[in-house]
């Protein structure tokens, strides 16, 4: 303390004097030079470079030993203040204030993340008793509506019953029998059409029958024209509809043997994947056809649908059966009175004798067609005989068919098939 330049006491106490003191010994500088303890003697010396040289080695020993002093110095008050039970009972007190800090704040975190959850379930409390309440009120309306209800058809049962039984006794107003039944139906639909106020009229008056009769017969006029009114409406309706779509599709009536050709032809020439198939296919019939020029896709759609269904064979048939007459009535056009130069037949009896091999073809042709039973027959051997059945499995079933052979029943299952995986390809 003796080597500091400032000269300052300092006392130890509490922690700021503490704190000042340990303060004041690291910042500790001194300004003792050890120029004392040179070991070269600088007036020895016998030239001035010597005596730089000299002065030089001095300075860098000077340097050292106040290095080392304060080293020495520093490592003291290092284990001083390591050793201060003052410091320690200090950090200890920081340490533990820092701690409560921290255990502070979480507890504030906690309680305000409980009071927000007690604040959400109170707010959750009170939502789902106003929802009962809400609830409640509707149970309780629509019972009370229910019990009003009840209560008026009740009462409207009753006022019912006693106009029924009125007419009813005063033989539904009728002079002839054969006008019962059409005024109790007549009857029936009035009542259902008669509000309370309507019945307690009546039965004010039940007992006077030609006031009831007056008053009974102007409410019957009134519904009967208010029937008529609404079937005339109805239908005026419905006409309007049928001419509004009577334009936008056709019929597959109109569809002639040779637009259905067309049709066939064209749904080959286009096949699935071709962009605007429908349209394309529409326009191709329109283009062709000598009967319609107004097809549109929706004709071709449900047309298509319908040959692709089980009446396509019928309508397979019926086409064969039209062109083949088609092919008869151009050859008997042909047939003339000249004879034959090879055989001495006439072109006639050649002709007749052609026409006869084709009605033949045409009658095996007609055998192709699966009737209705056959098809039935054909399902219930498919179910009865599977596959596990073996190779005897097709033999089995057209023993079942009967009328069909092998081979028939084999190319039939294999002809639904491939129409059951084109339906469900354009679906």
């Amino acid at each position: 303390k003796q080597w500091y330049q400032r000269r300052v006491a300092i006392t130890a106490g509490e922690i700021d004097y503490v704190n000042d003191f340990y303060n004041f010994w690291y910042d500790f500088k001194s300004w003792r030079e050890y120029s004392y303890l040179d070991e070269e003697e600088r007036d020895k010396a016998d030239c001035k470079e010597e005596r730089r040289y000299l002065d030089k080695l001095n300075k860098q020993e000077r340097i050292r030993r106040k290095k080392e002093e304060m080293t020495r110095m520093r490592q003291l008050v290092d284990n001083c203040y390591a050793c201060d039970p003052r410091i320690k009972a200090f950090n200890e007190d920081r340490k533990k204030r820092k701690v409560e800090a921290k255990l502070a704040k979480q507890e504030a975190y906690k309680q305000e993340q409980e009071a927000l959850r007690l604040q959400k379930e109170e707010e959750e409390r009170i939502r789902q008793e106003e929802e009962q309440k809400r609830i409640q009120l509707e149970k309780e309306k629509a019972d009370a509506e229910k019990v009003e209800r009840q209560k008026q058809n009740k009462l409207l049962k009753g006022e019912r019953k006693k106009v029924r039984d009125c007419v009813k006794n005063n033989n539904y107003f009728c002079t002839k029998d054969d006008n019962i039944v059409k005024s109790m139906e007549n009857l029936d639909l009035l009542l259902q059409a008669l509000t309370i106020d309507d019945f307690r009229k009546l039965n004010a008056i039940n007992k006077n029958v030609d006031q009831f009769t007056k008053l009974y017969n102007s409410f019957m006029t009134s519904h009967l024209e208010a029937q008529e009114t609404k079937t005339k409406e109805n239908l005026v309706k419905a006409k309007q509809s049928q001419d509004l779509h009577k334009d936008q599709s056709i019929s597959s009536d109109k569809f002639s043997t040779q637009d259905i050709a067309l049709l066939v032809k064209a749904v080959k020439i286009h096949p699935p994947g071709t962009v605007n198939r429908w349209n394309t296919i529409a326009d191709y019939l329109n283009q062709h056809s000598t009967v319609c020029s107004t097809y549109v896709s929706k004709d071709i759609i449900q047309k298509v649908k319908n040959l692709q269904s089980r009446e396509g064979d019928d309508l397979k048939s019926k086409t064969n059966e039209q062109a083949y007459n088609n092919f008869e009535n151009s050859q008997k056009s042909r047939i003339g009175d000249g004879v034959n130069a090879v055989g001495g037949l006439s072109t006639k009896d050649t002709m007749n004798s052609t026409l006869i091999d084709d009605k033949k073809d045409k009658e095996k042709k007609k055998k192709l067609a699966w009737s209705a039973e056959e098809q039935k027959l054909l399902e219930e051997g498919l179910k009865k005989f599977p596959q596990s059945v073996g190779p005897q499995r097709w033999d089995n079933i057209a023993k079942l068919v009967a009328t069909r052979s092998k081979k028939d029943c084999m190319r039939r299952y294999k002809d639904l098939v491939e129409q059951i995986k084109a339906k469900k390809a354009k679906q």
